[in-house]
């Protein structure tokens, strides 16, 4: 398109790069009173940008709204480098622009790449911008995506350009988002699993579902089987325990660990009988007991005496 053949195109275009604001009200008192077409609205110059993209640039707020409300108005279209308008206003760190713009337009898209696979977080990352990279982390964009060139993401653009608040921040949303899948996936596996008829849970009893919960336990353990409806063990049963026991005690003590179901000769041979001494408890008072014990002790010391004298001798 020719601009000098569509002068209110051209004042537009040229307004919203200056940022003048005498220059927007005309412009756009002149689009609302006589109206404009879609392909003038979204007119680009020379580097292939249009008028909102200029205005995403800066502050000014007031006039992106009028804008938003142009019927025909093309949010997402990119320049000759591949940026749209989120992209220069993530960089630039508008922050009301950039809530605007995801609050505003339903069919913005957050991840767009331009000619270099950057996103508008990447953008923001780049620059520390760290209240648009929340805003966009909040609005879905993804910190995972990488771009063309050296594959990185943004909390790695982050910490690669020194914007270590950001890149931490890109980090710790990113761990939060990945919580939310998992335990999102965990409770769909759940109620997929409440939702199943419990048909055979129905027909048994809840004793002999707790026994036989305790007998795959004990099962586990053990390597043999026990009657728990008996009151009592057999005595096989109890030698099997017990040698099962005193295969497994061999860990701490020897090299050597012994299977449950082994030859009990080994076993008799390997393990040594556990001796445990005997207490004897008395009475404070037992005059018995103390004569026994002196006699025994007085004999001792005839005994070791005579000894001596029989070596001097």
């Amino acid at each position: 398109m020719n601009l000098e053949q569509v002068p209110m195109v051209s004042t537009l275009l040229r307004a919203a790069r200056d940022a003048n604001e005498l220059l927007l009200k005309e412009a756009l008192r002149d689009i609302l009173i006589n109206g404009v077409t879609k392909e003038d609205l979204n007119s680009t110059d020379k580097s292939g940008r249009t008028a909102i993209s200029y205005i995403c640039s800066t502050n000014l707020v007031h006039f992106l709204d009028i804008f938003l409300q142009l019927p025909g108005i093309d949010i997402n279209k990119s320049d000759n480098e591949g940026n749209t308008p989120l992209h220069f206003a993530a960089q630039a760190g508008q922050v009301d622009v950039v809530n605007m713009l995801l609050s505003r337009s339903r069919s913005i898209v957050v991840d767009a790449k331009n000619n270099l696979g950057f996103t508008p977080l990447m953008k923001a990352a780049l620059q520390g911008r760290t209240k648009c990279a929340k805003l966009l982390l909040f609005a879905g964009a993804s910190p995972v995506e990488t771009d063309a060139g050296r594959g990185m993401r943004p909390e790695q653009w982050a910490k690669f350009c020194g914007r270590y608040s950001c890149a931490e921040m890109i980090e710790k949303c990113a761990r939060s988002r990945l919580l939310e899948k998992t335990s999102s996936c965990k409770w769909s596996n759940d109620s997929l699993a409440l939702d199943k008829p419990a048909v055979s849970r129905s027909r048994t009893n809840p004793s002999q579902q707790q026994s036989g919960g305790i007998r795959s336990k004990f099962r586990k353990v053990f390597p043999f089987t026990l009657p728990f409806r008996d009151k009592q063990f057999k005595e096989d049963q109890q030698t099997e325990i017990v040698q099962y026991l005193s295969a497994a005690a061999l860990c701490a003590s020897g090299p050597v660990v012994l299977p449950a179901n082994g030859n009990s000769k080994i076993i008799k041979s390997i393990i040594r009988p556990l001796e445990v001494p005997k207490l004897e408890v008395t009475l404070a008072n037992n005059m018995s007991l103390i004569k026994k014990y002196e006699n025994s002790s007085f004999s001792e010391d005839t005994e070791s005496i005579e000894s001596s004298h029989r070596g001097k001798k």
